[in-house]
């Protein structure tokens, strides 16, 4: 037998030697670990009870919502978000814009020393402000949240619609008051004041933190706010008040160059008082007389640039006519006509701006004298026009559009003041 045969008959036998393998000297060490180890039971092996193979080869279907579905869950989340949104906003106060149409809300006036409102429909009234001391003359702020009021001796305060949180906004008593006012926003009135027997301008903040003097180089008065922010000042000379003021003028209502508007026009024997913006800032009007023998003012309007300067018609029989106050929307103004050189045929009337016409005379029992330049003021909604005649112990309500008047049951001394609501 050769090798090559010999080597074919062995080759088996070979290769199962090799594929058992030696045994490892350590395996009778082993075993006998291991049967001591007890096994883990079969329940706690997930493939004994679930359906393991089934549940890998079931695809996992994610099921998809219609277009209709989500967009009727937008508009949910857009209606959730808005009632929040109202919750939030209702919450606040609604105040009205400080220039143009406005509701009716109470009327302020002063009365025996003391500060009152009065619903004009019902006629109710409440005194808010009680106090030794002898109060006058309360004035609304634009959003009809706060009254500021005179309190003797030259003193002005502030306080809330209904009289809480009492802020004194002067520190020290002017000696004379001739007029203030809120600015739009309601955190400074500007006085016309008199300061060391010169007549000025004074900011107070209505916090009563700080009061200033409004540098203008010149005796200044009839002082306003010019719409509709605030950001400039329109002012008098008042150099020579036993004359009567001349010149009209404007400033930052933080100070600065005062520009003119309307020069003097002493030297032509003409004077001018009681200038008043429109409630766009846009105009202004003022009245212009001579010291001629009887009344002979007239109403004017010019441009807030000093331009377009014009006078309104009054009738033919019609002598004299002053300027009193704009409407809130600005159309009409508000002024006294007079029939003579006196006030015995003076009357109430309502005019157009444009100067298309005469306007609306208003019927009033006796003649409406022009003392008090700013007795007079138009409801917030234009509908009436509030005023205080000195000849009468009570406040009156004109009607611009019937032209009757009709006088009111609560007494006052003061200026009429109206509120103004948010519409």
């Amino acid at each position: 037998m050769t090798s090559d045969r010999r080597f074919e008959q062995d080759l088996p036998s070979l290769l199962e030697d090799l594929y058992i393998g030696p045994m490892p000297t350590y395996r009778d060490y082993v075993l006998h670990q291991t049967a001591r180890t007890r096994q883990r039971p079969a329940w706690s092996i997930p493939g004994r009870w679930l359906p393991m193979d089934d549940i890998a080869r079931q695809p996992v279907l994610v099921p998809r919502l219609p277009w209709r579905t989500i967009g009727l869950g937008l508009a949910l989340l857009a209606l959730l978000v808005g009632m929040i949104a109202a919750l939030v906003v209702g919450g606040r106060p609604h105040l009205p814009a400080p220039f143009g149409l406005a509701r009716n809300g109470l009327v302020a006036y002063a009365s025996g020393g003391d500060i009152y409102t009065v619903d004009p429909v019902t006629g109710n009234s409440t005194a808010i402000v009680r106090s030794p001391e002898t109060d006058s003359n309360p004035r609304w702020s634009r959003d009809g949240t706060q009254l500021a009021f005179e309190r003797n001796p030259g003193l002005v305060y502030v306080v809330r619609s209904d009289g809480s949180a009492l802020t004194r906004v002067t520190p020290e008593p002017l000696s004379t008051i001739d007029s203030y006012a809120f600015s739009p926003d309601g955190k400074e009135i500007l006085i016309s004041a008199s300061v060391a027997g010169v007549p000025s301008i004074l900011v107070a903040a209505t916090d009563g933190s700080q009061i200033r003097q409004l540098d203008v180089a010149m005796p200044a008065t009839n002082a306003t706010w010019r719409p509709p922010n605030g950001s400039e000042v329109l002012f008098m000379d008042a150099r020579d008040e036993s004359n009567g003021y001349g010149s009209i003028h404007v400033v930052s209502a933080t100070g600065g160059t005062v520009r003119t508007i309307l020069p003097s026009a002493e030297a032509a024997g003409r004077y001018r008082g009681h200038p008043a913006w429109s409630p766009d800032g846009s105009l202004i009007s003022y009245g212009e007389w001579t010291h001629a023998p009887g009344n002979n003012v007239q109403t004017h309007v010019i441009a807030a640039d000093g331009t377009g300067d014009r006078t309104l018609p009054i009738p033919p029989t019609a002598v004299w006519q002053a300027p009193y106050g704009w409407s809130n929307d600005g159309s009409r103004l508000f002024a006294i006509r007079g029939y003579t050189g006196g006030v015995d045929q003076a009357r109430p009337v309502a005019i157009p701006v444009e100067g298309s016409g005469f306007g609306i005379e208003i019927q009033y029992p006796g003649a409406i004298d022009t003392a008090g330049v700013s007795a007079w003021e138009w409801a917030p909604d234009d509908s009436s026009i509030l005023g205080k005649p000195t000849s009468a112990a009570s406040q009156v309500l004109l009607d611009p559009v019937a032209g009757t008047s009709r006088t009111l049951p609560w007494t006052s001394i003061s200026q009429p003041s109206w509120q103004r609501l948010a519409p």
